[in-house]
């Protein structure tokens, strides 16, 4: 995956975009800064916070058939009571099948419905001077 960057004012909403470089970023970052502060209100920008973004692939959101296998035992457990205590009865290979076989099954299903993360995590966030773009200490 491709190191995508972000900005912020705040240093908690980054929600911006995501830009290619870090100069993208800063500079994208600068020009919406000093259009804000130019506005009647006058927001008083002077910070610009940049990190690296990173959007989670789907696969990280998919279950593992553990959640699958509880969820088919309290179901048998349910409708068959004690008598269903064994129920179901698998190897942890068996298990490790069914994970495999479900993330090949939601990621085709990602894939044909179009569905992606629209969020990512943010990291080692760094601080500039909104006007200079020279990093703060």
């Amino acid at each position: 995956m491709t190191k995508q960057w972000c900005y912020s004012f705040d240093n908690k909403n980054f929600s911006n975009g995501t830009f290619n470089t870090k100069k993208a970023a800063l500079e994208n970052a600068h020009k919406e800064g000093i259009a804000r502060n130019n506005e009647e209100d006058s927001n008083n920008i002077k910070l610009i916070y940049v990190a690296e973004c990173e959007s989670p692939l789907n696969e990280r959101m998919f279950p593992d058939a553990d959640i699958i296998i509880e969820h088919m035992a309290c179901q048998a457990e349910d409708i068959g009571g004690e008598y269903a205590n064994d129920y179901p009865d698998v190897s942890q290979e068996q298990e490790d099948d069914l994970t495999h076989q479900l993330h090949e099954l939601l990621n085709d299903w990602c894939k044909k419905c179009d569905v992606s993360p629209s969020f990512f995590s943010v990291s080692e966030s760094k601080k500039y001077d909104l006007n200079t773009l020279n990093l703060v200490k």
